[in-house]
């Protein structure tokens, strides 16, 4: 069985008081010799600036060495990067979601196992535990991860206090008490004046709301040793809560929720939105859409327990992580080179919190020092390191996503009922789990 993720490293690593040490330096790359490195990741403009800037410290630091990257939008990224292991043409560093790592080969490690270079590659930098989150079915270390993150509430204040509440509600029977006085007077068809006491950004938020709601009602993941863990009953149950958020209005209707499906959707800019469920690395890109980055009109807070005092744990995962290729011309090379963007302090401030806040002990203490974690991130950070919960390897899968995509718009939409939903959510999975054995 898989090893949950602890977040007590986490906690560990951004306490820390001591001074700011680089891990040391394994000489001279490649000898001084020349070489050629490919690197990739994906991301936004600034992450693009800000990466460039560090790999031309590298360079300038070490003119033997010459990088070449590759960059683009996530939307594709997987299937590219499929297609390039296949061929054996990876890039010799590349930027990798903590799903692919466990779902790529099935359990089998695709990427280089990272602990025949940790002469070079500093793994003291992560707990046992970070490093077991990436650590592959056969025992290998995929990747190294970058950051933790997890889905919390961030909520309009304003729309809170006009309807009397002073906290976000604390169980969800008060969430749909609350969404049925803010839906008051709504439309069959939003019309630009709707308002919502939830309101899903992104097309994952559905699906991570509603395992984070199976979670915490039964106290199991997903699934363990390619078997799922809930009873078709047990899902059902959570897809009976859904459809009260649904009849009650305190979520858009699938006809009332129109594109985009982020955090540029009119309703969420003009603070028609109650709340969202977002991760908390993307807590100031909501933020800078919501009533032209109102940062004072937005709050931190946990997703509803289920029951009065019932769990309300975060479903949590590594945000991303780092894998080298196992067909690298120059391992080592690639090795330094990685080591050099976790623990070299000039590569650290000049990524700053591109990449979402950082696990390595040395990038925590930067980050830390130099205030990159603060305000509404810094909350929800916190929460992070109070209610932890595993996501799981798995349930990223697109194998296993898909389908349930699949399921909850014909659940929305009225094609099906609940009971139908739980035996397809059950039974769809449990075979995509068969397949990849």
């Amino acid at each position: 069985m898989r090893k949950a993720i602890s977040i007590v490293g986490l906690l560990f690593v951004l306490v820390l008081s001591a001074g700011v040490c680089a891990a040391s330096e394994a000489g001279i790359p490649n000898n001084g010799e020349p070489a050629t490195i490919r690197i990739s990741w994906w991301g936004g403009d600034a992450r693009h600036e800000a990466i460039i800037k560090a790999l031309d410290a590298y360079m300038a630091r070490y003119p033997n060495i010459t990088i070449r990257h590759e960059f683009g939008a996530f939307a594709g990224w997987m299937d590219n990067m499929v297609v390039q292991l296949a061929g054996r043409a990876e890039p010799d560093i590349m930027q990798v979601n903590y799903a692919w790592v466990h779902a790529f080969g099935s359990g089998t490690n695709v990427f280089l196992d990272l602990n025949t270079v940790s002469h070079i590659l500093a793994l003291d930098e992560w707990t046992p535990e970070m490093l077991q989150s990436m650590t592959t079915a056969d025992g290998q270390l995929g990747a190294v991860p970058h950051g933790m993150t997890g889905r919390v509430i961030i909520y309009n204040r304003q729309m809170l206090a006009d309807h009397g509440l002073t906290a976000f509600p604390a169980t969800f029977d008060e969430w749909i008490e609350y969404g049925v006085k803010v839906a008051e007077g709504n439309t069959p068809l939003d019309q630009g004046n709707n308002k919502y006491a939830f309101f899903p950004l992104g097309p994952e938020t559905l699906d991570i709301f509603l395992l984070t709601i199976l979670t915490n009602s039964t106290g199991k993941g997903l699934e363990a040793d390619g078997k799922m863990l809930h009873t078709i009953d047990e899902v059902e149950e959570m897809f009976n809560i859904f459809g009260r958020f649904i009849e009650s209005n305190t979520i858009p209707s699938f006809e009332q929720h129109e594109p985009p499906f982020d955090a540029t959707n009119p309703v969420w800019m003009q603070g028609r939105g109650g709340s969202a469920h977002e991760w908390v690395g993307n807590i100031f890109l909501s933020a800078g859409n919501f009533q032209e980055n109102n940062l004072d009109g937005l709050g931190i807070a946990l997703l509803p327990a289920v029951t009065p005092g019932g769990s309300q744990a975060i479903l949590q995962r590594p945000s991303l992580g780092h894998a080298i290729s196992k067909n690298s011309a120059h391992p080592e090379v690639a090795a330094h080179l990685l080591n050099f963007l976790y623990t070299d302090e000039e590569a650290l401030l000049l990524i700053a919190n591109q990449l979402g806040v950082p696990l390595s002990r040395t990038a925590a203490e930067i980050a830390e020092r130099e205030g990159q974690i603060q305000g509404l991130q810094k909350e929800g950070l916190d929460l992070l390191l109070a209610y932890p919960g595993d996501m799981g390897p798995l349930f990223e899968d697109p194998n296993m996503r898909q389908p349930r995509y699949a399921i909850y718009d014909a659940f929305r939409s009225g094609a099906i009922n609940a009971r139908t939903a739980a035996e397809r959510y059950v039974n769809e999975q449990q075979a995509a789990l068969d397949a990849m054995r």
